[in-house]
């Protein structure tokens, strides 16, 4: 997640209030001239900061056409004007943020919920998902699982793959991808099994989980 700078803001705030101090009150060149140099420096700031925002959003799994709605723009012009500044971002996270086992992390999203521990899962999700995806969603259904199959046992033959459902090399199977992944394991139950899939952003984070009857296709992702 993108770390907002506090003393970029601090410095917005204040050359905003030296604008608003000195509003009305020009006198000289002089005064213009420092009026004009604090003005283009607020703007630039301005500028730079709104780019730490979007940054931040996304890696939270803000949509672009939230984004796009929030700046009164299409989807497609919001994502124009900052993806760039996105990629890159997402780029410094990938090198200076700890490596994800996406592998281990699926594993632990269906133990918790074996043990009833949604808000571990919650704690893992992105805003978004969370929203669509409550607490009582989530456990009636492995309640229902449960009462069909009995309770889980194990996860096995786990694969991660890249959202175009590529399977990647087993080097990048711990890893969180720039782009995303899908982790599909099996999950074995007392008397039967189902498909666990776990959707994550570039950032580790959970956009959508499935759990579907064996052998199913054609599913949403």
């Amino acid at each position: 997640m993108t770390a907002l700078k506090p003393a970029r803001a601090s410095t917005l705030t204040k050359l905003a209030l030296a604008l608003e101090d000195r509003e009305g009150m020009l006198g000289t060149t002089s005064d213009e001239i420092t009026m004009i140099r604090r003005a283009d420096e607020l703007t630039k700031l301005s500028h730079a900061r709104l780019h730490e925002l979007v940054a931040a959003a996304r890696g939270r799994g803000v949509s672009w056409q939230a984004i796009g709605d929030a700046l009164g723009v299409s989807r497609q012009a919001a994502f124009k004007r900052f993806s760039i500044t996105v990629e890159n971002t997402a780029g410094e996270n990938e090198r200076t943020q700890p490596t994800i086992d996406l592998i281990e992390r699926t594993t632990n999203v269906f133990q918790s919920l074996e043990a009833g521990d949604f808000a571990a899962v919650k704690e893992l999700m992105t805003y978004t998902c969370s929203r669509a995806l409550t607490k009582r969603k989530v456990m009636s259904l492995w309640s229902e699982i449960t009462t069909t199959t009995g309770h889980l046992e194990a996860c096995t033959e786990t694969t991660v793959q890249t959202p175009d459902g590529r399977t990647t090399l087993g080097k990048l199977a711990n890893r969180h991808l720039l782009a995303g992944a899908v982790v599909q394991t099996t999950l074995k139950h007392e008397a039967g099994w189902w498909i666990g899939r776990v959707a994550y952003n570039g950032a580790g984070k959970i956009t959508g989980i499935l759990i579907a009857p064996p052998y199913s296709q054609n599913l949403p992702f």
